[in-house]
């Protein structure tokens, strides 16, 4: 039995809506929708064209379902994706069975929170609250514009339910007219109240947190990018250009507040970000002018946010704020494959009872625990036909759980009291990995018995440490023909400090003293630590060569084999054991240590996983041993030696590494030409790692993996200089990057340390 820590963020469901570009119309509804919807404030409006900005928002926003509001098919590829996640229009409004009321079919309407802030602080004030109704002056785009900013019931689809009413006498908000280009009151306007109770989580980007957006009120494309810049969760100020100067209370405001200190040699400004159809000499009146009101070094960019980008060693434009409303942590216990339910979160602002399907919200499920559960994987990388296999993870959920940015999502209708988790399989997802690689790929023979070994070990990190060795492995070499030797033998071969044919010392201090192999050891590292661990874990396994009275023959029986007496195995005679002085004890490999070349061969394999594994902190990686895969299409064949994936620490970004390891071979050109191929069909760029127990490479193995580092792969090469030791802060003692904290790290300055550039 082991827990599983699973931790649950309750937050509203992430709806994006989908309008026709140029469509003022639906981009209204989709307004007025997010206006009665709770957390609509942070739901993007998204026009359908251009593609890569429509695919870069998504991407960026990750929503839990689209609405298409474009009175039209959705094209195909977007179909398919958001497949039993699309809403259309006609569905938005659904008539109750029991009481033929027309209602809100989607979402988590604002009716519960008005009711709660009723309850709790407007009915005990008699003056009007902060809330405020605002009523636009009717001059031509105005209203348009304050919907944009303030938030609109007007362009609702027709229901029986009067939200306007509900937001002004619930809460008791004063009405105020707002003349034509002039700035909204200060207070909680409808589009504010959709975010009551939500906490944002931002993240680090180009970005500022606080934008003084300079735009044209009439253009609708400068209305959707405050809109969706603003539902990243920053705090945004729309400037129309036509009355900048008008605007000037609000700039102050968003400047003072986006003027704080990050750290204590950075300080966080806000941003002046230009609208795109702003002339760019308009944009520069405004900001000249905003320069004279003396609010700091505010940075000017004329480029629009590209939602989604991703380049290698960039923190990205601007990225989307996660938002939460409740938080709860629970542990279910694996045993034998299964876990026991969790309690859900309940969702707040609600009554114990409620109407089935009238509220709609989600939960974000993360899990984390299973150290010694590595067959199964608790966290997924974030790939398409990987989510079809982690939707496992939920049972009986109806609709079924998505694979989101932090990790599960299950969509909530109804207050539940448990739910029902299940591990998947790690093969199971490196098999849909390779599949979306058009990969088929299957166990090979040599896969299987690494797995085998590390299985009977009882661990990878701790009980495969006594393979870091080289005098243990060289023991194994001994023994992998059926040979036997005896301790004070192993003792010769562990200790010696000869080069061998490899010129290789097998006992290097330095690299073994500090080693700790088994509970209650003492340091540094001896020799009787290790026969210890040997024996053990049955790596080795004590016996004698007896010589049969009867036919002479002369066989080595195990010590369970005989006591006093033994049974010769060749003539069946029993016979006293000679115990005397010429009796010593012999040591032969057992279990998988006795097929020939089996252990040998999966060594290399067993101590790259184990150092990606440190790497990992034990927790955050799971691997598949070789591989035989098969491209789709072409029919080509390939074999791999391991592939480890390590996922990140707070979502499901993940680093994939291909393994090709090796004992005392070259690394050839087809090889590693292979290991290209196979890295060229991921989408993701997966890290290319050649391992091998040699202390260096050939000058022909760094010729190769030099070109293949200088063709932009990600390299790491391992020899034993980091397979053998525990820790690498010696090895990288005095390089840009001394302390290895993530494979990038470990590239890094294996490449420079290893191959050169």
């Amino acid at each position: 039995m082991e827990p599983i820590y699973v931790r649950q963020r309750l937050r509203p469901s992430r709806y994006a809506f989908i309008v026709t570009e140029g469509d003022l119309r639906a981009a209204l509804q989709a307004v007025s929708l997010n206006t009665v919807l709770w957390g609509g404030i942070y739901n993007p409006i998204i026009p359908l064209r251009p593609e890569e900005e429509r695919d870069g928002l998504l991407k960026e926003f990750d929503p839990d379902f689209l609405v298409n509001l474009t009175c039209d098919n959705l094209p195909t590829a977007l179909a398919e994706r958001y497949m039993h996640r699309t809403i259309e229009a006609h569905e938005l409004v659904r008539t109750d069975g029991c009481t033929q009321r027309r209602r809100l079919s989607v979402g988590f309407n604002i009716l519960p929170i008005i009711r709660h802030v009723h309850e709790r602080e407007a009915r005990f004030v008699t003056e009007p609250t902060r809330a405020i109704l605002v009523e636009p002056e009717r001059s031509q785009n105005w209203p348009e514009f304050v919907s944009f900013v303030c938030g609109s019931f007007e362009w609702l689809p027709t229901m029986d339910i009067d939200f306007e009413s509900a937001f002004r006498d619930g809460l008791r908000a004063k009405e105020t007219q707002l003349s034509n280009l002039t700035p909204p009151p200060e207070g909680v306007l409808p589009l504010d109240f959709t975010g009551y109770g939500l906490e944002l989580f931002g993240q680090p980007a180009n970005f500022s947190s606080h934008i003084i957006y300079v735009g044209d009120h009439r253009s609708l494309s400068d209305l959707l990018d405050f809109w969706n810049i603003r539902a990243t969760g920053r705090t945004v100020v729309f400037v129309p250009v036509e009355a900048y100067r008008y605007f000037e209370s609000p700039i102050r405001t968003v400047a003072i507040k986006g003027r704080y200190r990050i750290n204590q040699q950075i300080e966080s400004q806000a941003d002046l970000q230009k609208g795109l159809s702003v002339p760019e000499a308009m944009f520069d009146e405004v900001c000249n002018w905003i320069h004279t009101l003396d609010l700091g070094p505010l940075a000017r960019r004329c480029w629009r946010p590209r939602f989604g980008l991703e380049i290698e060693r960039y923190v990205g434009d601007i990225h989307v704020a996660e938002i939460s409303a409740a938080e709860a942590d629970e542990i279910s216990i694996l045993d034998n494959g299964r876990m026991t339910p969790v309690k859900v979160t309940p969702p707040p602002y609600l009554e114990d009872r409620v109407p089935y399907k009238e509220f709609a919200w989600s939960v974000e499920i993360t899990m984390s625990g299973g150290y010694a559960q590595t067959e199964f994987m608790f966290s997924f990388p974030n790939e398409p036909d990987v989510a079809s296999v982690a939707r496992r993870a939920v049972i009986a959920q109806l609709p079924e759980a998505r694979l989101g940015r932090r990790g599960l999502v299950v969509h909530q209708d109804s207050p539940r009291s448990i739910i029902q988790l299940a591990p998947v399989p790690t093969a199971d997802v490196f098999e849909a990995l390779f599949r979306q690689a058009r990969l088929r790929a299957e166990p090979s023979e040599p896969g299987r018995y690494a797995e085998q070994i590390i299985t009977k070990m009882g661990s990878l990190h701790f009980n495969c440490r006594i393979f870091k060795i080289c005098g243990v492995r060289k023991i194994l070499d001994r023994l992998g023909d059926g040979s036997t030797l005896t301790k004070g033998n192993m003792c010769d071969i562990v200790m010696s400090t000869s080069p061998d044919e490899y010129v290789q010392i097998n006992w290097r201090p330095e690299l073994y003293n500090d080693l700790i192999i088994r509970r209650g050891q003492k340091l540094p590292l001896d020799f009787g630590a290790i026969f210890d661990t040997l024996v053990e874990k049955r790596v080795i396994r004590p016996g004698s060569t007896f010589k049969c009275r009867s036919c002479s023959k002369r066989d080595w029986y195990h010590v369970s084999g005989f006591a006093e007496e033994y049974t010769c195995r060749f003539c069946f005679t029993r016979q006293p054991v000679s115990f005397g002085s010429s009796l010593e004890w012999q040591y032969k490999a057992d279990g998988l240590f006795q097929i020939p070349n089996s252990a040998q061969g999966s060594v290399a394999v067993i101590l790259s996983l184990w150092r990606f594994e440190h790497l990992g902190l034990h927790s955050r990686g799971r691997y598949v041993t070789s591989q035989k895969l098969v491209a789709e299409g072409t029919g080509r064949e390939y074999e791999i030696d391991y592939a480890y994936v390590m996922m990140g620490m707070f979502d499901t970004s993940y680093d994939l590494v291909l393994g090709e390891a090796t004992r005392f071979g070259e690394f050839t050109d087809q090889e590693v030409t292979k290991m290209a191929e196979i890295a060229n069909r991921f989408r993701c760029k997966p890290y290319i790692a050649f391992s091998t127990l040699k202390d260096t490479y050939s000058d022909a193995e760094k010729s190769r993996i030099r070109d293949l580092v200088n063709r932009g792969y990600r390299v790491i090469a391992l020899t034993r200089e980091e397979l053998d030791p525990y820790d690498l802060h010696e090895r990288f003692r005095g390089l840009v990057r001394p302390y290895a904290v993530c494979l990038e790290d470990l590239s890094m300055n294996t490449i420079e340390l290893n191959v050169g550039r």
